[in-house]
């Protein structure tokens, strides 16, 4: 080493020459120099480019650093086993001191290591390590480095192994055990060769939000009990970025145990009650059908052969718009919708976005989260990124990329997402469910600066006199949080009693969640697309006639509604107002010595007559000709006022208009 240029030309021209023999490139032949510039800067595949190119940069980093710096720079990414790459990180994992701190013993050793750390590594045979240890002693004596007692004593002394304890400390242990999983799957490896290889994993870790849900899944106040009141449920968290499907936190449990321990938020399926219509029913109905937040469904009980879905508290509203049966979370209006829509076309889009099914999977239960196993939190979290981010999907990670030992990256986490729906319906949805914190069922999420879109679901134990599961999924531009509470095994004494839904403690805990996100900064709102028209509509007409007609000039303040909907499905009719309406013919004239008031009324109109201050009589319009005879007048002059306003209902207008007549009993 230290006397080539960085090429040792007679190994090459030996190694290349069997190559040759074998037509193989199995014998590299690589310098120290070699080494480095392999493991810092090439890719490691075995071509004569790449070969050439290794020895070229070699020669240029003999010209560039001295022979020591190189030695140096070898050392110090050199992989000694155990996944130690480096001297100083190889002295910590095998002998748990500096490797300045080493003794000549363990220092030959580490040295003696380099050469094959599966077969020579002091955890591999640590016969054959000593014999190695020996080996390289006996190289340093004959070159003067240490002298004959500095030898015998090294070569006798025992190999003390002191491996740095590696259970010591396991932080972030649901997430940890996710990204080994997930690397396992990515590169189609085993846990033992993922660990023993020399692999970096670049993640999408927020350490700080991960140690906060560890932090606020020990506070028992968070969670609700059985329905004896003796045990506290368990839980289950995932946080993702909602734009680039990046898993930022995520517990499977109120407590980590061991590694690789059951993950609820990534192993366990449960059925996800209401949280699922949005997915499966209400993006396919304006996505394919072209329902809008208007549209009116009628709320009633409803029977399909042997199934008759029931909303909770077996409550029913009559008609409802679209909007409302999202954020109450009706039943009927979503069964409904699920089977004029098509089980398939519903299936599709839901299986385009992670949500999977049971071939058993065909029945209209599905629509109210009746799985036969269900789905699990991170699948639920993920099928929710359309609506947050215009429309993309893409599969959930908790991995950006990964190298190996010589640093070359054989995995990088997928940059684009699929378009699965319009940025339209996205919007749509979300405004949708923005109603759901305002007003119905996620209420609790109903934070100041904070603008959040959310929904809630709950599957029932022992005909909904208890509940199994809770769930919450809610969502800004940034982050997506799907929350879950419930038992391993439920049963009647291991079920949550009926008040616990989506809505209470979830949303609760869900609430602190995105309160601690935003301690420091600005929350984000939501933007109206290009594609979207924001307009005013006459709630009256909305809630009175399921009509969605646009407010006009006749709205009163108080009765405009804003809302959204795409250009083609925008209302064009103004709300129509039944407005007051003055008679042409009102008059009053003197007969047999007393005023005869006489005018033509019309349909729908209320008329009140006065005689200066004093109301005299009312009349209701029924296009005939009204005629009083005031015979009670006996002054020589009086002002008569006619008040005429539209008969009230739902429609009518609220303004009255006047006019008088002069009597005159000399004239």
């Amino acid at each position: 080493f230290y006397e080539h240029n960085g090429i040792d030309i007679i190994r090459i021209g030996g190694a290349l020459l069997n190559d040759i023999k074998s037509g193989s490139l199995s014998e590299g032949a690589s310098t120290i120099s070699q080494q480095v510039v392999k493991n810092a800067a090439l890719k490691f595949d075995k071509t004569l480019s790449r070969k050439l190119t290794e020895m070229m940069m070699a020669f240029k980093l003999e010209q560039a650093y001295s022979k020591d710096e190189i030695l140096e720079m070898y050392l110090n990414i050199a992989y000694f086993g155990e996944g130690a790459h480096g001297i100083e990180t190889a002295a910590q994992t095998y002998f748990s001191k500096s490797a300045s701190k080493l003794t000549l013993s363990e220092a030959a050793a580490l040295a003696g290591t380099l050469k094959s750390p599966s077969k020579y590594g002091p955890t591999s045979d640590i016969d054959s390590c000593r014999e190695r240890r020996n080996v390289v002693l006996g190289e340093m004596y004959k070159n003067n480095f240490i002298t004959a007692k500095e030898y015998e004593s090294a070569k006798n002394s025992p190999l003390q192994v002191n491996l740095k304890e590696k259970t010591e400390e396991y932080p972030c242990g649901f997430y940890t055990d996710t990204v080994l999983d997930e690397a396992c799957s990515l590169l189609n490896i085993g846990y033992s060769e993922l660990m023993g290889s020399g692999y970096k994993i670049y993640t999408n870790l927020d350490i700080d939000l991960q140690k906060d849900l560890e932090e606020e899944a020990k506070d028992n106040a968070m969670f609700p009990t059985n329905v004896d009141g003796t045990e506290i449920s368990e839980c289950a968290i995932v946080v993702m970025d909602a734009q680039n499907s990046g898993i930022q936190a995520i517990i499977g449990g109120r407590e980590h145990t061991t590694r690789l321990a059951f993950n609820r938020a990534t192993d366990m399926r449960r059925q996800p009650g209401s949280a699922i219509k949005p997915v499966l029913v209400f993006a396919p109905a304006l996505e394919y059908n072209h329902l809008t937040t208007t549209t009116f469904l009628l709320d009633q009980p409803v029977t399909y052969s042997d199934y008759s879905p029931r909303n909770a508290g077996s409550k029913y509203r009559g008609w409802v718009t679209l909007r409302d049966s999202v954020a109450y979370s009706i039943n009927i209006p979503a069964v409904k919708l699920f089977s004029e829509i098509g089980i398939d076309k519903c299936k599709g889009y839901a299986s385009n976005v992670g949500i999977p099914f049971d071939s058993k999977d065909y029945n209209l239960s599905l629509a109210l989260g009746g799985f036969t196993t269900g789905v699990t939190p991170l699948e639920l979290c993920s099928s929710y990124q359309p609506f947050a981010n215009g429309g993309y999907y893409k599969e959930a990670t908790t991995i950006r990329y990964i190298v190996d030992k010589n640093g070359q990256t054989v995995y990088s986490a997928k940059k684009q997402g699929n378009s699965v729906l319009s940025e339209e319906t996205a919007f749509l949805m979300t405004s949708m469910l923005s109603s759901s914190v305002e007003y119905g069922t996620s209420s609790a999420l109903d934070l100041e600066g904070i603008e959040l879109s959310a929904k809630t679901g709950t599957s029932t134990y022992d005909d909904a006199t208890n509940n199994k599961d809770a769930w919450i999924v809610a969502y800004n531009p940034e982050y997506i949080v799907c929350t879950w509470m419930g038992f391993d095994k439920t049963d009647a004494s291991h079920s949550l009693p009926q008040g616990v839904t989506g809505g209470t403690y979830p949303a609760r805990l869900t609430a602190k969640i995105f309160e601690y996100l935003y301690k420091d900064k600005t929350a984000p709102t939501f933007s109206v697309p290009t594609g979207i028209c924001e307009v005013e509509i006459d709630k009256n007409a909305l809630n009175n006639e399921y009509t969605a007609t646009l407010a006009g000039a006749d709205t009163a303040v108080g009765d405009k509604l804003k809302e959204y909907y795409t250009f083609d499905t925008v209302p064009r009719e103004y709300a129509n107002y039944i407005l007051p309406v003055l008679p042409e013919d009102f008059s009053v004239k003197k007969e047999d010595g007393y005023p005869v008031i006489s005018f033509t009324t019309r349909k729908n109109m209320e008329y009140t007559l006065l005689r200066g201050n004093t109301t005299i009589c009312k009349f209701s319009g029924n296009g005939m000709v009204a005629q009083y005879d005031d015979d009670e007048m006996d002054d020589e002059k009086a002002i008569y006022t006619l008040k005429v306003r539209a008969k009230q209902s739902a429609m009518s207008s609220n303004a009255t208009l006047t006019t008088t007549a002069i009597y005159d009993k000399n004239k």
